[in-house]
Protein backbone atom coordinates (compact mmCIF):
# COMPACT_ATOMS: atom_id res chain seq x y z
CA UNK A 1 0.00 0.00 0.00
CA UNK A 2 1.04 3.48 -1.09
CA UNK A 3 0.53 5.96 1.83
CA UNK A 4 -0.53 8.86 -1.18
CA UNK A 5 -3.83 6.02 -1.40
CA UNK A 6 -4.54 5.48 1.99
CA UNK A 7 -6.73 7.14 4.67
CA UNK A 8 -4.82 7.50 8.00
CA UNK A 9 -7.08 9.93 9.74
CA UNK A 10 -4.64 10.29 12.57
CA UNK A 11 -4.88 12.86 14.47
CA UNK A 12 -2.34 16.42 15.70
CA UNK A 13 -3.37 16.35 19.22
CA UNK A 14 -0.38 15.91 21.36
CA UNK A 15 -1.33 12.71 23.85
CA UNK A 16 -1.37 13.98 27.17
CA UNK A 17 0.55 11.04 29.21
CA UNK A 18 -1.39 10.67 32.12
CA UNK A 19 -5.08 10.30 30.03
CA UNK A 20 -3.30 7.42 27.86
CA UNK A 21 -5.87 4.12 27.03
CA UNK A 22 -7.23 2.50 24.82
CA UNK A 23 -10.27 4.99 23.64
CA UNK A 24 -7.85 7.73 23.01
CA UNK A 25 -5.60 6.20 21.51
CA UNK A 26 -8.16 4.39 18.86
CA UNK A 27 -9.22 7.88 18.44
CA UNK A 28 -5.96 9.40 17.69
CA UNK A 29 -4.47 6.44 15.57
CA UNK A 30 -7.61 6.89 13.13
CA UNK A 31 -8.80 3.49 13.94
CA UNK A 32 -12.51 4.79 14.86
CA UNK A 33 -14.67 7.94 14.61
CA UNK A 34 -17.57 8.08 16.66
CA UNK A 35 -20.77 8.56 15.48
CA UNK A 36 -23.32 8.95 18.47
CA UNK A 37 -22.53 7.57 22.23
CA UNK A 38 -21.58 3.87 21.93
CA UNK A 39 -21.85 4.14 18.09
CA UNK A 40 -18.58 3.63 15.96
CA UNK A 41 -17.46 3.78 12.51
CA UNK A 42 -14.11 1.47 12.30
CA UNK A 43 -12.04 3.35 9.50
CA UNK A 44 -9.46 1.59 7.60
CA UNK A 45 -6.79 0.96 9.80
CA UNK A 46 -9.15 -0.06 12.92
CA UNK A 47 -10.85 -2.47 10.17
CA UNK A 48 -7.39 -4.19 8.74
CA UNK A 49 -6.79 -4.88 12.48
CA UNK A 50 -9.86 -6.50 13.20
CA UNK A 51 -9.67 -8.50 9.55
CA UNK A 52 -6.57 -9.96 10.95
CA UNK A 53 -7.86 -10.95 14.31
CA UNK A 54 -10.65 -12.65 12.40
CA UNK A 55 -8.57 -14.62 10.01
CA UNK A 56 -6.26 -16.06 13.52
CA UNK A 57 -10.04 -16.43 14.73
CA UNK A 58 -11.29 -18.92 11.82
CA UNK A 59 -8.00 -20.71 11.43
CA UNK A 60 -7.78 -21.64 14.91
CA UNK A 61 -12.05 -22.59 15.19
CA UNK A 62 -11.74 -24.41 11.84
CA UNK A 63 -9.30 -26.78 13.42
CA UNK A 64 -11.20 -27.93 15.59
CA UNK A 65 -13.92 -28.90 13.21
CA UNK A 66 -16.37 -25.84 14.14
CA UNK A 67 -18.32 -24.89 11.44
CA UNK A 68 -19.23 -21.13 10.56
CA UNK A 69 -22.42 -20.23 9.78
CA UNK A 70 -24.22 -16.61 9.77
CA UNK A 71 -27.19 -15.61 12.20
CA UNK A 72 -29.32 -12.57 11.91
CA UNK A 73 -28.96 -9.65 13.84
CA UNK A 74 -32.94 -8.80 14.05
CA UNK A 75 -34.61 -11.72 16.67
CA UNK A 76 -38.46 -12.14 17.10
CA UNK A 77 -39.27 -11.41 20.68
CA UNK A 78 -41.42 -14.56 21.09
CA UNK A 79 -38.29 -16.73 21.75
CA UNK A 80 -37.05 -14.48 24.42
CA UNK A 81 -40.25 -15.04 25.95
CA UNK A 82 -40.02 -18.59 25.75
CA UNK A 83 -36.33 -18.81 27.36
CA UNK A 84 -37.47 -16.13 30.26
CA UNK A 85 -34.53 -14.12 29.15
CA UNK A 86 -36.67 -11.38 28.36
CA UNK A 87 -36.78 -10.42 32.18
CA UNK A 88 -33.68 -10.71 32.59
CA UNK A 89 -32.09 -8.49 30.03
CA UNK A 90 -35.12 -5.67 30.49
CA UNK A 91 -33.61 -2.45 29.03
CA UNK A 92 -30.73 -3.70 27.74
CA UNK A 93 -32.29 -4.82 24.92
CA UNK A 94 -32.77 -2.40 21.43
CA UNK A 95 -36.71 -3.10 20.64
CA UNK A 96 -37.62 -2.99 17.05
CA UNK A 97 -41.46 -3.04 16.05
CA UNK A 98 -41.98 -3.73 12.07
CA UNK A 99 -45.51 -2.33 10.28
CA UNK A 100 -47.39 -5.32 11.05
CA UNK A 101 -46.94 -4.34 14.93
CA UNK A 102 -44.60 -7.55 15.87
CA UNK A 103 -41.95 -6.77 18.41
CA UNK A 104 -38.28 -7.82 17.25
CA UNK A 105 -34.71 -7.41 19.46
CA UNK A 106 -31.15 -6.15 17.88
CA UNK A 107 -29.55 -9.80 19.50
CA UNK A 108 -27.13 -8.81 22.52
CA UNK A 109 -26.42 -12.84 21.87
CA UNK A 110 -27.82 -15.85 20.28
CA UNK A 111 -28.96 -19.09 22.24
CA UNK A 112 -32.06 -18.22 21.71
CA UNK A 113 -31.93 -18.54 18.05
CA UNK A 114 -29.11 -21.22 17.91
CA UNK A 115 -31.54 -23.29 19.78
CA UNK A 116 -34.38 -22.40 17.79
CA UNK A 117 -32.42 -23.70 14.54
CA UNK A 118 -31.30 -26.75 15.99
CA UNK A 119 -34.70 -27.84 17.42
CA UNK A 120 -35.80 -27.93 14.08
CA UNK A 121 -32.75 -29.21 11.71
CA UNK A 122 -31.15 -31.90 14.03
CA UNK A 123 -33.57 -35.03 15.24
CA UNK A 124 -30.94 -37.77 15.45
CA UNK A 125 -27.82 -37.89 18.17
CA UNK A 126 -25.88 -39.65 14.93
CA UNK A 127 -25.59 -35.52 14.28
CA UNK A 128 -23.86 -35.15 17.46
CA UNK A 129 -21.20 -34.21 18.74
CA UNK A 130 -22.45 -30.41 16.38
CA UNK A 131 -20.34 -27.40 16.94
CA UNK A 132 -21.26 -24.28 14.89
CA UNK A 133 -19.53 -20.34 15.39
CA UNK A 134 -20.16 -17.13 14.00
CA UNK A 135 -18.53 -13.59 13.79
CA UNK A 136 -21.55 -11.20 14.14
CA UNK A 137 -22.38 -7.68 15.27
CA UNK A 138 -24.26 -7.69 18.38
CA UNK A 139 -26.21 -4.98 20.52
CA UNK A 140 -27.19 -3.71 24.11
CA UNK A 141 -28.95 -0.67 25.05
CA UNK A 142 -26.17 0.70 27.42
CA UNK A 143 -26.87 2.13 30.45
CA UNK A 144 -23.60 4.48 30.09
CA UNK A 145 -21.12 3.26 27.04
CA UNK A 146 -17.81 4.37 28.12
CA UNK A 147 -14.29 3.37 27.42
CA UNK A 148 -15.37 3.47 23.38
CA UNK A 149 -15.77 0.03 22.50
CA UNK A 150 -14.74 -1.65 25.69
CA UNK A 151 -18.60 -0.96 26.57
CA UNK A 152 -20.38 -0.13 23.35
CA UNK A 153 -24.03 -0.28 22.04
CA UNK A 154 -23.23 -2.23 19.04
CA UNK A 155 -20.03 -4.79 19.48
CA UNK A 156 -18.37 -7.64 17.22
CA UNK A 157 -18.06 -11.14 18.37
CA UNK A 158 -16.86 -14.21 17.91
CA UNK A 159 -19.64 -17.01 19.44
CA UNK A 160 -20.04 -20.49 19.29
CA UNK A 161 -22.17 -23.12 20.21
CA UNK A 162 -21.95 -26.73 20.87
CA UNK A 163 -24.52 -29.36 21.25
CA UNK A 164 -24.30 -33.05 23.04
CA UNK A 165 -26.01 -35.72 24.12
CA UNK A 166 -24.76 -35.88 27.68
CA UNK A 167 -22.55 -33.82 29.97
CA UNK A 168 -19.16 -35.88 29.08
CA UNK A 169 -19.34 -35.21 25.69
CA UNK A 170 -19.58 -31.10 26.35
CA UNK A 171 -16.91 -31.12 28.79
CA UNK A 172 -14.68 -32.49 25.95
CA UNK A 173 -15.48 -29.56 23.53
CA UNK A 174 -15.23 -27.25 26.29
CA UNK A 175 -11.58 -28.14 27.32
CA UNK A 176 -10.71 -28.23 23.58
CA UNK A 177 -12.35 -24.48 23.60
CA UNK A 178 -10.47 -23.24 26.69
CA UNK A 179 -6.88 -24.83 24.90
CA UNK A 180 -8.36 -23.00 21.86
CA UNK A 181 -8.97 -19.46 23.69
CA UNK A 182 -5.23 -20.14 24.92
CA UNK A 183 -3.59 -20.36 21.68
CA UNK A 184 -5.17 -17.46 20.30
CA UNK A 185 -4.45 -15.48 23.09
CA UNK A 186 -1.03 -16.46 22.92
CA UNK A 187 -0.84 -15.64 19.13
CA UNK A 188 -1.56 -12.18 19.43
CA UNK A 189 0.81 -12.32 22.41
CA UNK A 190 -1.78 -10.80 25.04
CA UNK A 191 -1.17 -11.26 28.46
CA UNK A 192 -3.99 -12.76 29.89
CA UNK A 193 -5.14 -14.39 33.56
CA UNK A 194 -8.30 -17.20 33.15
CA UNK A 195 -10.86 -17.11 36.35
CA UNK A 196 -13.49 -19.07 37.52
CA UNK A 197 -16.70 -17.44 35.64
CA UNK A 198 -19.85 -15.93 36.95
CA UNK A 199 -22.37 -17.54 34.75
CA UNK A 200 -24.94 -14.66 35.57
CA UNK A 201 -28.09 -14.26 32.91
CA UNK A 202 -25.89 -16.24 30.62
CA UNK A 203 -26.93 -19.67 32.88
CA UNK A 204 -25.31 -23.06 33.62
CA UNK A 205 -23.21 -24.01 36.75
CA UNK A 206 -19.34 -24.21 35.08
CA UNK A 207 -17.78 -21.55 32.93
CA UNK A 208 -14.39 -19.42 32.67
CA UNK A 209 -13.81 -15.62 31.99
CA UNK A 210 -10.70 -14.74 30.32
CA UNK A 211 -9.13 -10.83 31.37
CA UNK A 212 -6.39 -8.90 30.80
CA UNK A 213 -4.88 -6.25 33.41
CA UNK A 214 -5.94 -2.46 32.98
CA UNK A 215 -5.96 0.06 34.97
CA UNK A 216 -9.19 1.46 32.88
CA UNK A 217 -11.00 -1.85 33.34
CA UNK A 218 -14.79 -1.44 34.51
CA UNK A 219 -14.16 -5.16 36.11
CA UNK A 220 -11.83 -6.46 38.84
CA UNK A 221 -9.79 -9.97 39.59
CA UNK A 222 -8.45 -10.87 42.49
CA UNK A 223 -4.40 -11.92 41.82
CA UNK A 224 -2.28 -14.05 44.82
CA UNK A 225 1.04 -13.85 45.36
CA UNK A 226 1.58 -17.35 43.73
CA UNK A 227 -0.05 -15.85 40.50
CA UNK A 228 -3.44 -17.64 40.74
CA UNK A 229 -6.46 -15.23 39.44
CA UNK A 230 -10.01 -15.26 41.29
CA UNK A 231 -13.14 -13.77 40.63
CA UNK A 232 -14.19 -10.90 42.29
CA UNK A 233 -17.75 -11.96 42.62
CA UNK A 234 -17.23 -15.23 43.78
CA UNK A 235 -14.09 -14.56 46.27
CA UNK A 236 -15.82 -15.18 49.83
CA UNK A 237 -15.00 -12.51 52.52
CA UNK A 238 -15.86 -14.12 55.89
CA UNK A 239 -15.33 -12.78 59.58
CA UNK A 240 -15.71 -15.24 61.81
CA UNK A 241 -18.38 -13.69 64.59
CA UNK A 242 -16.76 -13.17 67.91
CA UNK A 243 -19.10 -13.93 70.91
CA UNK A 244 -20.96 -10.93 72.05
CA UNK A 245 -21.32 -10.56 75.21
CA UNK A 246 -22.74 -6.94 77.32
CA UNK A 247 -19.68 -5.51 78.90
CA UNK A 248 -18.64 -2.43 80.35
CA UNK A 249 -17.20 -0.81 77.00
CA UNK A 250 -20.54 -0.61 75.60
CA UNK A 251 -21.92 3.37 75.71
CA UNK A 252 -25.41 4.60 76.57
CA UNK A 253 -27.45 4.29 73.41
CA UNK A 254 -28.22 7.56 72.86
CA UNK A 255 -31.12 9.35 70.15
CA UNK A 256 -29.27 12.47 68.35
CA UNK A 257 -30.96 14.68 65.72
CA UNK A 258 -28.92 16.72 63.19
CA UNK A 259 -29.78 19.00 61.03
CA UNK A 260 -29.78 17.40 57.38
CA UNK A 261 -28.88 14.23 55.74
CA UNK A 262 -26.70 14.96 52.90
CA UNK A 263 -24.37 11.74 53.23
CA UNK A 264 -22.94 9.41 55.41
CA UNK A 265 -19.46 11.47 55.25
CA UNK A 266 -21.01 14.29 56.84
CA UNK A 267 -23.08 12.25 59.15
CA UNK A 268 -20.13 10.64 60.51
CA UNK A 269 -18.66 14.48 60.75
CA UNK A 270 -21.44 15.72 62.77
CA UNK A 271 -21.73 12.97 64.77
CA UNK A 272 -17.99 12.63 65.79
CA UNK A 273 -17.54 9.28 64.35
CA UNK A 274 -16.47 7.48 60.85
CA UNK A 275 -18.31 5.73 58.28
CA UNK A 276 -17.02 2.48 59.11
CA UNK A 277 -18.61 3.03 61.79
CA UNK A 278 -22.39 3.51 60.25
CA UNK A 279 -24.45 0.59 59.28
CA UNK A 280 -26.66 1.36 56.14
CA UNK A 281 -29.91 -0.42 55.30
CA UNK A 282 -30.54 -0.95 52.24
CA UNK A 283 -34.37 -2.00 50.21
CA UNK A 284 -34.36 -4.24 47.73
CA UNK A 285 -37.43 -6.03 45.44
CA UNK A 286 -38.52 -9.62 45.88
CA UNK A 287 -40.52 -12.36 44.31
CA UNK A 288 -42.34 -12.82 47.86
CA UNK A 289 -46.05 -11.89 48.41
CA UNK A 290 -45.81 -12.05 51.99
CA UNK A 291 -42.65 -10.05 52.20
CA UNK A 292 -41.95 -8.04 49.21
CA UNK A 293 -39.13 -6.33 50.38
CA UNK A 294 -36.01 -7.26 51.94
CA UNK A 295 -33.14 -4.79 53.84
CA UNK A 296 -29.59 -5.52 53.68
CA UNK A 297 -27.40 -4.41 56.12
CA UNK A 298 -23.99 -2.93 55.64
CA UNK A 299 -21.38 -0.66 56.84
CA UNK A 300 -21.47 2.29 55.18
CA UNK A 301 -18.16 2.57 53.59
CA UNK A 302 -18.51 -0.36 51.74
CA UNK A 303 -20.54 -0.84 48.33
CA UNK A 304 -22.81 -4.58 48.19
CA UNK A 305 -21.70 -6.60 45.36
CA UNK A 306 -24.90 -7.27 42.85
CA UNK A 307 -23.70 -10.65 41.42
CA UNK A 308 -23.23 -12.13 44.97
CA UNK A 309 -26.28 -10.77 46.16
CA UNK A 310 -28.26 -12.44 42.89
CA UNK A 311 -26.94 -15.33 43.71
CA UNK A 312 -28.23 -15.62 47.28
CA UNK A 313 -31.53 -17.96 47.48
CA UNK A 314 -33.80 -15.58 49.19
CA UNK A 315 -36.41 -15.20 46.21
CA UNK A 316 -34.59 -11.54 45.72
CA UNK A 317 -35.94 -10.21 42.14
CA UNK A 318 -33.27 -10.26 39.65
CA UNK A 319 -32.11 -7.98 38.12
CA UNK A 320 -31.86 -6.18 41.28
CA UNK A 321 -34.05 -3.90 42.02
CA UNK A 322 -33.14 -1.46 44.60
CA UNK A 323 -35.63 0.91 45.95
CA UNK A 324 -35.05 4.98 44.51
CA UNK A 325 -34.85 7.33 47.82
CA UNK A 326 -38.21 8.72 46.68
CA UNK A 327 -39.67 5.15 47.12
CA UNK A 328 -38.12 4.93 50.57
CA UNK A 329 -39.57 8.03 51.37
CA UNK A 330 -43.33 7.17 50.28
CA UNK A 331 -42.97 3.32 51.95
CA UNK A 332 -41.27 4.44 54.97
CA UNK A 333 -41.74 8.14 55.48
CA UNK A 334 -38.53 8.92 55.84
CA UNK A 335 -35.29 9.57 54.21
CA UNK A 336 -32.89 7.14 52.96
CA UNK A 337 -29.70 7.85 55.34
CA UNK A 338 -32.21 7.62 58.74
CA UNK A 339 -33.46 4.55 57.54
CA UNK A 340 -32.42 1.53 60.25
CA UNK A 341 -33.38 -1.63 60.83
CA UNK A 342 -34.50 -1.03 64.57
CA UNK A 343 -38.53 -2.24 64.55
CA UNK A 344 -37.92 -2.71 60.76
CA UNK A 345 -40.91 -5.19 60.04
CA UNK A 346 -39.36 -6.93 56.98
CA UNK A 347 -36.40 -9.65 56.18
CA UNK A 348 -32.96 -9.11 56.92
CA UNK A 349 -29.82 -9.84 55.31
CA UNK A 350 -26.66 -8.74 57.30
CA UNK A 351 -23.02 -8.69 55.83
CA UNK A 352 -20.46 -10.33 57.62
CA UNK A 353 -18.71 -6.70 57.87
CA UNK A 354 -21.58 -5.69 60.46
CA UNK A 355 -21.44 -8.28 63.10
CA UNK A 356 -18.30 -7.43 64.67
CA UNK A 357 -19.47 -3.92 65.04
CA UNK A 358 -20.14 -2.34 68.74
CA UNK A 359 -21.24 1.01 69.78
CA UNK A 360 -22.09 1.68 66.12
CA UNK A 361 -24.77 4.40 64.36
CA UNK A 362 -27.81 3.39 62.04
CA UNK A 363 -30.74 5.33 61.58
CA UNK A 364 -33.69 5.72 63.84
CA UNK A 365 -36.64 5.63 60.71
CA UNK A 366 -36.97 9.38 61.99
CA UNK A 367 -36.13 11.77 59.64
CA UNK A 368 -32.61 12.86 60.55
CA UNK A 369 -32.07 11.36 64.06
CA UNK A 370 -29.80 8.38 64.51
CA UNK A 371 -29.14 6.36 67.27
CA UNK A 372 -25.17 6.31 68.26
CA UNK A 373 -23.55 3.94 70.61
CA UNK A 374 -25.58 0.86 69.20
CA UNK A 375 -24.68 -2.85 70.22
CA UNK A 376 -25.82 -5.95 69.16
CA UNK A 377 -28.11 -8.12 71.47
CA UNK A 378 -28.42 -5.18 74.39
CA UNK A 379 -30.02 -2.65 71.45
CA UNK A 380 -30.79 -5.30 68.20
CA UNK A 381 -31.04 -8.85 67.72
CA UNK A 382 -28.60 -10.13 65.78
CA UNK A 383 -29.49 -11.15 62.30
CA UNK A 384 -30.63 -14.77 61.53
CA UNK A 385 -29.28 -14.45 58.00
CA UNK A 386 -25.32 -13.21 57.63
CA UNK A 387 -23.91 -13.49 54.10
CA UNK A 388 -21.40 -11.99 52.29
CA UNK A 389 -22.74 -9.67 49.86
CA UNK A 390 -20.24 -6.82 49.50
CA UNK A 391 -18.01 -5.46 47.04
CA UNK A 392 -14.27 -6.79 48.28
CA UNK A 393 -11.35 -4.42 48.68
CA UNK A 394 -7.66 -4.58 49.04
CA UNK A 395 -7.58 -4.01 52.09
CA UNK A 396 -7.04 -6.83 54.75
CA UNK A 397 -7.64 -9.03 51.87
CA UNK A 398 -6.91 -12.81 52.11
CA UNK A 399 -7.50 -15.97 50.38
CA UNK A 400 -6.50 -18.10 52.95
CA UNK A 401 -3.52 -16.83 55.68
CA UNK A 402 -1.07 -18.10 53.50
CA UNK A 403 -2.57 -16.94 50.47
CA UNK A 404 -3.32 -12.89 50.13
CA UNK A 405 -5.01 -11.16 47.67
CA UNK A 406 -4.36 -8.07 45.43
CA UNK A 407 -7.35 -6.24 43.66
CA UNK A 408 -6.95 -5.45 40.11
CA UNK A 409 -9.00 -3.31 37.48
CA UNK A 410 -9.36 -5.77 34.36
CA UNK A 411 -11.49 -5.84 31.00
CA UNK A 412 -12.88 -9.21 30.57
CA UNK A 413 -12.33 -10.20 27.12
CA UNK A 414 -14.17 -13.50 26.69
CA UNK A 415 -16.46 -16.42 28.50
CA UNK A 416 -16.88 -19.73 27.86
CA UNK A 417 -20.18 -21.71 29.69
CA UNK A 418 -21.33 -25.22 29.91
CA UNK A 419 -24.74 -24.18 29.92
CA UNK A 420 -25.74 -27.97 30.42
CA UNK A 421 -29.98 -28.10 29.34
CA UNK A 422 -30.94 -24.87 30.49
CA UNK A 423 -31.96 -24.03 27.29
CA UNK A 424 -33.13 -26.86 25.91
CA UNK A 425 -35.31 -27.61 28.39
CA UNK A 426 -36.70 -23.95 28.44
CA UNK A 427 -36.66 -24.38 24.64
CA UNK A 428 -38.36 -27.97 24.56
CA UNK A 429 -35.65 -29.14 22.37
CA UNK A 430 -35.04 -32.95 22.44
CA UNK A 431 -33.48 -35.48 20.75
CA UNK A 432 -33.50 -39.68 19.88
CA UNK A 433 -31.10 -41.14 21.56
CA UNK A 434 -29.73 -44.60 20.45
CA UNK A 435 -32.60 -46.63 23.15
CA UNK A 436 -35.34 -44.33 21.24
CA UNK A 437 -35.89 -42.17 24.27
CA UNK A 438 -36.57 -38.38 23.64
CA UNK A 439 -33.70 -36.50 25.91
CA UNK A 440 -32.57 -32.95 26.39
CA UNK A 441 -29.40 -31.86 24.38
CA UNK A 442 -26.45 -30.49 26.27
CA UNK A 443 -25.09 -26.91 25.76
CA UNK A 444 -22.39 -24.76 25.77
CA UNK A 445 -21.59 -21.28 24.22
CA UNK A 446 -18.25 -19.93 23.96
CA UNK A 447 -17.47 -16.19 23.46
CA UNK A 448 -14.78 -13.65 22.31
CA UNK A 449 -15.25 -10.24 22.64
CA UNK A 450 -13.37 -9.16 19.29
CA UNK A 451 -13.79 -5.41 19.17
CA UNK A 452 -13.02 -5.08 22.91
CA UNK A 453 -10.05 -7.50 22.35
CA UNK A 454 -8.66 -5.09 19.71
CA UNK A 455 -8.80 -1.81 22.88
CA UNK A 456 -7.26 -4.61 25.29
CA UNK A 457 -4.45 -5.10 23.29
CA UNK A 458 -3.93 -1.39 22.74
CA UNK A 459 -4.27 -1.43 27.18
CA UNK A 460 -1.15 -3.51 26.95
CA UNK A 461 0.42 -2.23 23.74
CA UNK A 462 1.14 1.32 23.98
CA UNK A 463 3.18 4.39 24.61
CA UNK A 464 3.90 7.87 24.75
CA UNK A 465 4.22 7.81 20.77
CA UNK A 466 0.99 5.63 19.98
CA UNK A 467 0.81 2.13 19.67
CA UNK A 468 2.77 -0.99 19.01
CA UNK A 469 1.07 -3.82 17.39
CA UNK A 470 2.27 -7.80 17.40
CA UNK A 471 2.90 -8.93 13.78
CA UNK A 472 0.15 -11.05 13.89
CA UNK A 473 -2.49 -7.87 14.16
CA UNK A 474 -1.01 -4.86 12.53
CA UNK A 475 -2.50 -2.82 9.86
CA UNK A 476 0.89 -3.23 7.84
CA UNK A 477 3.66 -5.41 9.34
CA UNK A 478 6.19 -2.89 8.11
CA UNK A 479 6.48 0.52 7.02
CA UNK A 480 9.26 2.02 4.87
CA UNK A 481 9.79 5.77 5.58
CA UNK A 482 12.09 7.82 2.49
CA UNK A 483 13.66 10.88 3.86
CA UNK A 484 13.94 13.46 0.96
CA UNK A 485 12.26 10.85 -2.13
CA UNK A 486 11.77 13.22 -4.31
CA UNK A 487 14.91 14.93 -4.27
CA UNK A 488 16.89 11.95 -4.46
CA UNK A 489 15.78 9.38 -7.12
CA UNK A 490 18.38 6.90 -5.77
CA UNK A 491 16.06 6.85 -2.53
CA UNK A 492 12.94 6.37 -4.43
CA UNK A 493 14.67 3.41 -6.56
CA UNK A 494 15.51 1.41 -3.35
CA UNK A 495 12.19 2.13 -1.70
CA UNK A 496 9.95 0.96 -4.38
CA UNK A 497 12.49 -2.20 -5.37
CA UNK A 498 12.40 -3.27 -1.34
CA UNK A 499 8.16 -2.11 -1.55
CA UNK A 500 8.21 -4.84 -4.47
CA UNK A 501 10.18 -7.52 -2.71
CA UNK A 502 7.91 -7.62 0.42
CA UNK A 503 4.56 -7.22 -1.53
CA UNK A 504 5.98 -10.55 -3.60
CA UNK A 505 6.70 -12.37 -0.25
CA UNK A 506 2.81 -10.94 0.56
CA UNK A 507 4.02 -9.50 3.56
CA UNK A 508 1.80 -6.39 4.11
CA UNK A 509 4.12 -3.24 3.68
CA UNK A 510 3.35 0.50 3.69
CA UNK A 511 5.66 2.65 1.56
CA UNK A 512 4.82 6.45 2.85
CA UNK A 513 5.84 7.95 -0.08
CA UNK A 514 3.58 11.13 0.74
CA UNK A 515 4.98 14.71 0.29
CA UNK A 516 4.86 15.26 4.46
CA UNK A 517 8.04 16.08 6.76
CA UNK A 518 10.04 12.98 7.86
CA UNK A 519 8.64 14.34 11.66
CA UNK A 520 4.70 13.84 10.20
CA UNK A 521 5.41 10.51 8.44
CA UNK A 522 7.68 9.25 11.92
CA UNK A 523 4.49 10.26 13.75
CA UNK A 524 1.66 8.73 11.81
CA UNK A 525 3.64 5.48 11.56
CA UNK A 526 4.37 5.13 15.41
CA UNK A 527 0.93 5.98 16.52
CA UNK A 528 -0.83 3.57 14.21
CA UNK A 529 2.17 0.83 15.70
CA UNK A 530 3.34 -0.53 12.70
CA UNK A 531 6.05 -3.22 14.38
CA UNK A 532 9.04 -3.10 11.77
CA UNK A 533 9.88 0.23 10.12
CA UNK A 534 12.49 0.74 7.53
CA UNK A 535 13.74 4.13 7.12
CA UNK A 536 16.15 5.11 3.70
CA UNK A 537 18.23 8.46 3.77
CA UNK A 538 20.87 9.62 2.00
CA UNK A 539 23.68 9.29 4.57
CA UNK A 540 23.04 5.47 4.93
CA UNK A 541 22.97 4.13 1.20
CA UNK A 542 26.07 6.11 0.33
CA UNK A 543 27.08 2.53 2.01
CA UNK A 544 24.78 0.61 1.18
CA UNK A 545 23.07 0.70 4.52
CA UNK A 546 19.29 1.17 5.49
CA UNK A 547 18.11 2.09 8.96
CA UNK A 548 15.38 -0.42 10.67
CA UNK A 549 13.51 0.14 13.90
CA UNK A 550 11.58 -2.22 16.12
CA UNK A 551 8.60 -0.15 17.03
CA UNK A 552 8.14 -1.70 20.32
CA UNK A 553 11.42 -0.74 22.19
CA UNK A 554 12.61 1.65 19.62
CA UNK A 555 15.58 -0.33 19.15
CA UNK A 556 17.66 1.33 15.89
CA UNK A 557 20.33 -0.76 13.70
CA UNK A 558 22.30 -0.04 10.78
CA UNK A 559 21.32 -3.16 8.12
CA UNK A 560 22.81 -4.07 4.28
CA UNK A 561 19.94 -2.99 2.07
CA UNK A 562 20.78 -6.56 0.61
CA UNK A 563 20.33 -8.15 4.23
CA UNK A 564 16.93 -6.44 5.41
CA UNK A 565 14.33 -8.36 4.01
CA UNK A 566 15.45 -11.83 5.37
CA UNK A 567 16.24 -9.69 8.94
CA UNK A 568 12.52 -8.86 9.35
CA UNK A 569 11.56 -11.92 8.23
CA UNK A 570 13.74 -13.96 10.62
CA UNK A 571 12.90 -11.55 13.30
CA UNK A 572 9.32 -12.37 13.21
CA UNK A 573 7.75 -15.10 11.47
CA UNK A 574 4.52 -14.54 9.39
CA UNK A 575 1.19 -15.81 9.72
Amino acid sequence: MLASKYLFFTSKNKIPTNKINSYYLMIKSGMIKQLSSGIYTWLPTGLRIIKNFKKIIRKQMNNINFIEILMPIIQPSNIWEVSGRIYDYGDELFKIIDRNKRNFFLGPTHEEVITYLINNEIKSYKNLPLNLYQIQVKFRDEIRSRLGVVRSKEFLMKDAYSFHLNEKSLKKTYNIILDTYKKIFDLIKLKYYIIKGDNSIIGGKISHEFHILSNNGEDSIALSKSGNAYNTNLVKFFISKKKININKNFLIKKLIKINKSVNFKYIAKKLNSSTSNIIKTIIVKTTEKKFSLLALLIRSDYKININKIEKLNENILKPLSILSEKDIISLFKVNQYSLGPINLNIPIIADYSVINMSNFIIGSNINNKYYININWKRDLPIPNNIQDIRKIYNKNLTCNKKNSLIINKSIEIAHIFQLGTKYSKLMNVTIQNIKKEKIPLYMGCYGIGISRIIAAIIEQNHDNNGIYWPSSLAPFKVAIIPINMYKYSVIKKICFDIYQKFISLKIEVILDDRKESPGVMFKDIDLIGIPHIIIINNNNIINNNVEYKFRKTGEKQIISINKIIDFIINKEKFN
